[in-house]
């Protein structure tokens, strides 16, 4: 990408834009979302070859069966994979840097076959750490009821 200068014959055009999103969760994400409510999480299961999925999941992925079965899952998991966040998106859009680095983990929890992504919060990380979930005290709503995860003792 060239640097503003060596632009030529290129016009600029500032527009003001103030989108407003509504979204819906309808009626499929309304039982995992009403779950993570009530300190339950909730996968959806397919009734053909038996997958569970977290997050839920209409259509099951294998057999393109639609998953109309809902089962509660445990709170504990492993951790297959993770990274250090340096940045994040800050409120103006712009990336910002982080005071110390972040954890994100993808976890599989017990019972499910696909994974959920969350913060970890612990001093050393591998791949295989078995951990669980921590409930955030004064969620907003549904989509930060779970606060991170932390390794089990």
């Amino acid at each position: 990408m060239k640097a503003d200068e060596d632009l030529q014959n290129v016009g600029r055009v500032g527009l003001p834009l103030a989108p407003a999103f509504n979204w819906s969760v309808g009626n499929w994400m309304e039982q995992f979302f009403d779950g993570l409510k009530e300190r339950k999480i909730m996968a959806s299961k397919c009734g053909l070859c038996g997958r569970v999925f977290l997050p839920p999941r209409m259509i099951c992925e294998r057999c393109f069966a639609k998953t109309e079965e809902w089962v509660e899952i445990p709170e504990t998991g492993t951790v297959e994979a993770f990274t250090a966040a340096h940045v994040r998106v800050g409120p103006d859009g712009e990336l910002a840097d982080l005071p110390e680095p972040q954890l994100i983990a993808l976890v599989k929890h017990d019972e499910a076959d696909t994974l959920l992504v969350a913060g970890l919060v612990a001093k050393n990380a591998s791949a295989g750490m078995r951990v669980r979930v921590v409930w955030n005290e004064t969620p907003s709503g549904a989509l930060d009821a779970i606060s991170c995860y932390e390794p089990m003792d």
